[in-house]
Parts: structure tokens; sequence; C-alpha cells
């Protein structure tokens, strides 16, 4: 970031956050938190906003806020907390940051649209499926049309070290067979390509007047799609099975959601990868 701005990853030390503060250090000056305060972290705990230092923060900086309790289980079965750290704290963070000039990118999930099985933008009415996705819309909603608040919308997010990922490679080297649920479709999109784009966002803020942009990889893919693309690029011994699961899976986490964007790919000057492109990149090394 070379002019004049420093960038903050709210998060630093989780699946995205730790590869973005990676990646923004590497364009000019860049701060991390944590909740935990670890590795030269900053501490911030969002479900106690108050206690962290908003002098830090000047005019025209970035926040990269990717800090949330983001398990639909315990979103559901531990609602308030989950809302004092995903709404009441965020919410009081995100004011604090604009009082003092900042520019917040909040990240937040397809799942506020809802389950929809046709293809569809940004311009997609909120339909939120599920207590975390309606955390993430009340944020939304309090500060979508302040020019200093910028939400993305994450599909499910690839790589080497994602949830399922690992889940299928442990499977692939303990010789079981993966049990995968069936229907379950997103619009996969690698985490490279989410890292890129938040800090080509926090780079052209200006080019981008819109306040909602939909991060999702080129194809809507099944968990079968997903571990079959995996099996051919890099797990070879792979099986699996599928299982249709209770219906109760489904409260907070829909069947299908086919998000689409013709933003992405102007943050990125190319198109999202597809999941076989990014599956290639992530075990370039196997």
């Amino acid at each position: 970031m070379n002019e004049g701005y420093k960038v903050f990853v709210i998060g630093a030390s989780g699946y995205i956050g730790k590869l973005l503060l990676s990646k923004a250090e590497a364009y000019g000056v860049a701060f991390g938190t944590s909740s935990i305060d670890t590795n030269g972290l900053l501490p911030l705990r969002l479900d106690a906003p108050a206690d962290f230092d908003y002098e830090l923060i000047l005019l025209g900086d970035v926040v990269l806020l990717t800090a949330a309790l983001s398990s639909p289980d315990i979103c559901a079965n531990e609602h308030d907390r989950a809302w004092a750290v995903n709404v009441t704290g965020t919410s009081e963070f995100i004011t604090n940051v604009m009082a003092r000039g900042g520019r917040v990118v909040f990240f937040s999930s397809d799942t506020v649209y809802g389950e929809c099985s046709d293809t569809f933008d940004e311009t997609a009415e909120s339909n939120p499926a599920g207590e975390y996705a309606e955390m993430k819309h009340e944020v939304e909603k309090r500060f979508l049309g302040n020019p200093l608040f910028k939400s993305i919308r994450l599909s499910y997010v690839f790589s080497r070290e994602d949830k399922f990922t690992k889940y299928l490679l442990g499977c692939a080297e303990r010789e079981e067979e993966a049990d995968l649920f069936h229907p379950f479709y997103r619009a996969i999109v690698h985490r490279d390509d989410v890292v890129d784009g938040a800090i080509a966002l926090a780079q052209r803020w200006d080019e981008f007047s819109q306040p909602v942009i939909n991060f999702g990889g080129p194809e809507v893919l099944s968990r079968i799609d997903f571990a079959e693309c995996l099996k051919n690029a890099a797990m070879p011994d792979l099986r699996f099975k599928v299982t249709e699961p209770e219906e109760a899976f489904f409260k907070n986490r829909p069947k299908i959601i086919a998000i689409t964007s013709p933003i992405l790919s102007k943050l990125l000057g190319r198109p999202a990868r597809s999941l076989l492109d990014a599956a290639k990149i992530e075990f370039a090394s196997s």
C-alpha cells in the first residue's frame, strides 16, 4: 500500500486473515489483530471493542474485517454469545473505525442471500438463511450506504487448509472412505483469489462504487464435484460415499447458493480460478 495509508487485518491469525496480512505487508504498512494477542499481533476482542487503541487508525486507513464466530452451529446454539461478537461488538468496532476516518471492508457470507439454485449477482435481494447469515445481514443493514463501508460476500473458500479439504486429505491418507453430504452446492472460490481481491479493493477503493461484492468461483459445485476434482488433481487414492443429511443440517446451511459477480474479475484483473486450477496450485509441491 504505497499511498500513505495503513491496512489493518482483523482476525489475522485466522484462515483467511493470516494470508491476508502476509500479502498486505508485501505492499506496505500493515497490522494484524488477534483475540489472543500472539506473534506480535495487536490485541482485539470483538466482544470488548472498547479496549482497542483506535488512535492507531488514521484518515484513509483500510480495515479488513475477517474476524467472527463463523460456525453456523455455534451461532444457532450459543446465539447470545455469537450476537455479542458478530453484531454488537463488530458494529461498535466499525463505528469507532469510521469515526477516525477509516474505511472498512466487511467479510460477509453468501448465506445472506439464502438458498437459490439460479445463478445471481449482487443485485439479488437478501434473504438470510440461518443465525450466522442473520448476524452478517444485520451488520450490513447498519452500515451499507456509508461511503466508508463495503461488504464482501464469500462463498466457500478453498485451499489446502480448508476444513473439507483437510477432511478429504485425512481420509485418503488413512485409506478411509469419506462421507459426503449431498445435495450441497457452492461457488467455491480459491483463498488466493479472496486475498488478492480484498487487497485490490483496499488499493482501488474509489474505482469500485459498489457497496457489496460477491466473492465466488466460476463454477457452482457439489461436494461430490469437489471430491472428484481433488481426487483427479491430488488425491488418487480418495474413496467416498454419498449421504443425504438430515433436514436439520440445512436449517443453517442452504443446499445451494449459486452466486456470481461481474466485479470480482475486474478486481483481480483476470477471471477467478476454477477449483481444478486452484487445486493444482495448492498441491503443486506435493
